[in-house]
């Protein structure tokens, strides 16, 4: 049991230490693992395996074009509308009420806000072109990457049983058996929790998109699919479409349009922490949601932002490992020690049973 536990264990570290070692291989691959559960998490309600092999096929399209999607459509509406808001703030150096309103002003003060102003409005327009060379000078790569972080993610989903089968090579002079049932009980939480994510971030996409639409924020299913695809980081789907979100609000109904989106982003946030993740992720993998926050924010400084996409199943792994060779084993030994013990405690304190035994002893 104990050279079981040894060899668990030193996987698990010589994976982690790849993270480091070998970045962007290791987390390619961790990403494309989390990807295959998420493939694989609607196959789970059939049972034929050609249609399960169907529906996994037809997931991974659907994901693919999303992602597509999200990344065609981001570029322009980021970048269009950082322009509008440069072009607002000209045009408001160009009327003559804020030159008044300036005026008013101690001259000190009106010089740094006049500064700071035209400062702003060159800051936005050169980040907009700043924006755009980046992004274009990335994409083919973060295409290529994607892509092949999805051909990954399916060979994975595909061949999940091999790793079953080695196991008497991989973990040489073990318990099997209990290798055998720690793997599939680890991924089985793996797919708990992966399925639970994939409720809370179509929950929460949908409130997103659906609230732009109420308040009157354009490009409503760019912000819905945008806030479930990152939603799948727990707690993180709210602040990656904030910026967007108030952005678009902003060049649409100006300073209401903010505040609308502000208001739908808090609503959205406060469902998500305080009814959706407590009820079905906590619940799920039994782990408290004040855990889960810290250990995003722990792996998220320890790995940047591959260690928040790693930080639940980093945790699941060791919560099961605790639980099969730490507490398991130690509840064996002390229920052991509880029956030598209790047997030991009726026999002083019954000496009639235990001359009988001697008697019986003696029949033998």
């Amino acid at each position: 049991m104990e050279k079981t536990r040894l060899w668990i264990l030193g996987y698990f570290i010589a994976i982690f230490s790849t993270l480091f070692l070998f970045p962007m291989t290791s987390r390619v691959i961790g990403l494309a693992f989390l990807f295959s559960l998420i493939i694989s998490a609607p196959s789970a309600f059939v049972t034929k395996k050609t249609s399960k092999t169907a529906l996994g096929i037809i997931t991974g399209m659907v994901l693919l074009f999303f992602l597509f999607f999200l990344v065609y459509s981001a570029i322009p509406i980021t970048i269009n509308g950082i322009r509008s808001i440069a072009t607002e703030m000209d045009a408001l150096f160009m009327d003559g009420s804020f030159e008044e309103w300036l005026e008013r002003l101690p001259p000190f003060i009106a010089d740094s806000v006049t500064d700071l102003a035209q400062r702003a409005s060159q800051l936005l327009t050169g980040g907009a072109i700043e924006l755009g060379r980046y992004v274009a000078s990335n994409i083919t790569s973060w295409i290529t990457g994607i892509i092949l972080m999805i051909v990954a993610a399916f060979v994975i989903a595909r061949r999940t049983g091999i790793l079953r089968r080695k196991v008497p090579i991989i973990f040489p002079s073990c318990d099997q058996s209990r290798v055998t049932g720690f793997l599939n009980s680890l991924y089985t939480d793996f797919q708990t929790y992966v399925a639970g994510q994939v409720l809370i971030s179509v929950i929460e996409g949908i409130m997103i998109g659906a609230g732009a639409a109420i308040v009157g924020i354009p490009n409503a299913l760019f912000l819905g699919l945008l806030a479930g695809m990152t939603n799948f980081i727990p707690f993180l789907g709210v602040v990656v479409t904030t910026i967007p979100m108030l952005l678009l609000g902003y060049v649409q109904n100006g300073i209401w349009g903010v505040i609308g989106g502000a208001i739908v982003l808090l609503i959205a946030n406060q469902i998500d922490m305080w009814l959706l993740s407590p009820r079905i992720l906590s619940h799920r993998v039994k782990i408290n949601w004040f855990v889960i926050l810290v250990s995003l924010v722990a792996f998220g400084e320890l790995i940047g932002i591959f260690g928040v996409l790693f930080a639940v199943p980093l945790i699941l792994f060791i919560k099961r490992f605790w639980k099969e060779f730490i507490i398991k084993e130690r509840s064996d030994h002390d229920w052991e020690s509880t029956i030598e013990t209790g047997t030991k405690k009726v026999k002083e304190e019954n000496p009639q049973l235990q001359e009988e035994n001697q008697t019986n002893s003696q029949e033998d």
